[in-house]
Parts: structure tokens; C-alpha cells; sequence
């Protein structure tokens, strides 16, 4: 089971997610040579009752659906926002990241200490999309259950925005496992960007950094 500030650290990541403030000039590029763990915490106003509990919760809660956005209906839909800026981690520039049921049912999705299954991945020098990021396994079977997400809401998440020497195209992935074998995965938009050659193959692992370490362990 995790430590008892872990939800702290999530609930610190989750207020990022609000977008830019008067900070944001000052903040900082994001430079790293390592893949970074994954990031994407969702809160949930409905209880998993199948789940071990002891979990990791985050109060980045679902929002309703306004006019304004532009929304598929029917669909789950993941969409990047490069275009709006967000604070990352606190003190670096980061974009948003938009994740919306347009359908009219609620839709739950698996996750690990309130961390859904979403990765960044960028093209890599022979074109193929590779991932940038990883999703840690937790030791502890309590860490897993579903957070849902209810009929016409969304989540919305401030994600990394990296800079590196290799200019390329990048997109976010969301691998939904539904039930028994079966699999979704859900592609966002893409969009330029650049990142360092490392990012594609070194996992960042549970070593302190410069950059974050929301685990703290």
C-alpha cells in the first residue's frame, strides 16, 4: 500500500491541471533525457465498490460539459490543447489535456492510485510512435480500481510539455481495458513538439531528480 502522503502528492499535481496563473512567465522549460513515470490523476465522485481500497485518491474531479466545447457525441474523446498553456509539476510550462465522455452513459475506467492508463508518445527517428512516458506497476494489489466518469463530464489535466534537440510529432494514448480481453486505445490529436533521444528508452525509475518524483520513494 502506498504511504500515507502519496494522496497529498496527487492532490498537488491534480490543482495544476487549472491552467496557467500569474506565474507563467516565469516558468520553466522542461528538459529531460529519461522516459517520465505517468501523471494523468483522475478524482471519482462515485465510489468503487469492487475495489480492495486503501487506494490513492485525487481530487481533480470530473467537470460538466459546457456549450463552448467542442465535443464528439457518442464518443470517448482525448484531445491535447497545445495551444493552452498549463503548469506542470508546479513549476514548469506544461499544455493542456482534455479527457470527455460525449456519451450518455457513465464509463469507468481502470486505474493504479487514481492514475489513468495515459501515456505521451512521440515519432522517433524511423517514424514509429514510440512512448516518452511509462506507467509504473505497483507492488500492492489495493493500489488498482476504476474511476468513472459520468454521462457528458470530462477530466481535464495539465500534461508535460518537453524540450529537447530532436524536433517531432507527438500525441497522447489512453490504453481503456474494458472487460475480460478486451482492449481500447484511444489516440489524441497530434501536434510538434521536441524531446532527447533518452526519453525513448531510459525509464526514470524511483531515482531522485531535479524535475519531480510524485512517488517520493
Amino acid at each position: 500500500m502506498k504511504k500515507p502522503f502519496f494522496a497529498l502528492l496527487i492532490v498537488s499535481l491534480s490543482i495544476c491541471a487549472g491552467g496557467q496563473d500569474k506565474r507563467s512567465g516565469s516558468l520553466e522549460e522542461l528538459k529531460v533525457d529519461f522516459m517520465m513515470r505517468g501523471y494523468f490523476f483522475a478524482g471519482s465522485r462515485i465510489e468503487d465498490k469492487q475495489a480492495l481500497g486503501g487506494f490513492g485518491t485525487s481530487q481533480n474531479l470530473p467537470k460538466a460539459i459546457d456549450h463552448k466545447m467542442s465535443v464528439s457525441k457518442g464518443e470517448i474523446s482525448l484531445i491535447a490543447k497545445p495551444d493552452e498553456a498549463a503548469i506542470f509539476a508546479e513549476k514548469y510550462k506544461g499544455l493542456k489535456v482534455v479527457l470527455i465522455n460525449g456519451t450518455n452513459e457513465r464509463v469507468g475506467f481502470p486505474a493504479s492510485d487514481s492514475r489513468l492508463y495515459i501515456v505521451q508518445e512521440a515519432l522517433d527517428g524511423g517514424g514509429k510512435w514510440k512512448p516518452i512516458e511509462y506507467l509504473p506497476s505497483s507492488w500492492c494489489g489495493n493500489s488498482y480500481h476504476t474511476v468513472f466518469l459520468g454521462p457528458h463530464e470530462y477530466w481535464e489535466f495539465a500534461a508535460a510539455r518537453y524540450t529537447g534537440k530532436f524536433k517531432t510529432r507527438l500525441r497522447f494514448r489512453l490504453d481503456w481495458p474494458k472487460s475480460g480481453t478486451e482492449k481500447t486505445t484511444i489516440y489524441s490529436n497530434e501536434f510538434e513538439g521536441s524531446v532527447n533521444a533518452h526519453q525513448f528508452t531510459i525509464q526514470q525509475g524511483h531515482k531522485p531528480t531535479d524535475i519531480m518524483d510524485p512517488y517520493n520513494n
